[in-house]
């Protein structure tokens, strides 16, 4: 099947639960404010950490303040992301949520917040590694960071279908995820295209309405909340249940 079958599938299914799907998005909405309490800056519609602006006299309240602010953002994020996935579980199984699925929510939610974080952790150990050793002129340490952080993002792509649809141990969802990024390679390829492309999509828009609203960089970051993310996960759903050859 081609990719773009499968993002037609993706439309499909997004059309057919848009009401759901934006309600559970919700959480993306308050992650993101959060996220802005954070030394940051914003561009592309995302938010991204600014390491540089940690000073080294930052006091502990405030190191400790910082880390809670990821972890509540971190959780969130981890919230939504299994909501979204849970209700493409339901529509494939021709269930509305029940309360059990809810229960079921809970835990996948602590599953998935644990290999995000130790992800973020990962990548967070890598920059300072060679941030610290000097090694290297800036220009490398971009692209190493760069390709390490590619090679993260694929291995844990599918972490949250594992752990939703496949109902997978923390250990188990990163094994099925790595085996379903190196087995539909060319899908994962794919997808990371298409997010790259809407990323920029929403970016070159809300840079152009700059000029007349002055929030446009804030209603990117909503917009991509509300809209791509979910979509995005709705389209690794469809990957993901490639493997069975069934498509919702």
């Amino acid at each position: 099947m081609t990719f773009a079958k499968l993002v037609g599938h993706a439309l499909k299914a997004y059309s057919e639960n848009l009401r759901l799907l934006s309600f559970f998005s919700i959480p993306f909405l308050i992650a993101f404010p959060l996220a802005l309490l954070l030394p940051n800056y914003v561009a592309l519609g995302g938010i991204y950490l600014r390491l540089g602006s940690i000073g080294a006299d930052v006091s502990a309240i405030e190191l400790l303040s910082l880390l809670a602010v990821l972890l509540v953002s971190l959780l969130l994020f981890s919230f939504a992301v299994v909501a979204v996935n849970s209700v493409l579980r339901a529509q494939r199984s021709l269930n509305a949520l029940k309360h059990t699925d809810f229960e079921r929510m809970e835990e996948a939610t602590i599953k998935l917040f644990t290999v995000l974080l130790a992800v973020f952790i990962a990548s967070f150990a890598f920059n300072l590694a060679l941030f610290e050793s000097g090694a290297a002129s800036e220009g490398v340490r971009i692209v190493l960071n760069s390709l390490f952080s590619f090679a993260l993002a694929l291995l844990v792509l599918f972490v949250p279908q594992a752990i939703v649809i496949d109902n997978a141990s923390v250990e188990h969802a990163v094994a099925l995820s790595y085996s379903m990024a190196t087995k539909k390679f060319r899908y994962a390829i794919a997808f990371v295209a298409l997010a790259a492309v809407l990323l920029a999509l929403n970016a070159v828009v809300f840079s152009a309405l700059a000029a007349v609203l002055p929030f446009a960089p804030l209603i990117a970051i909503a917009f991509n909340a509300l809209v791509f993310l979910p979509f995005l996960e709705v389209v690794k759903v469809q990957i993901y249940l490639s493997k069975y050859s069934l498509l919702i």
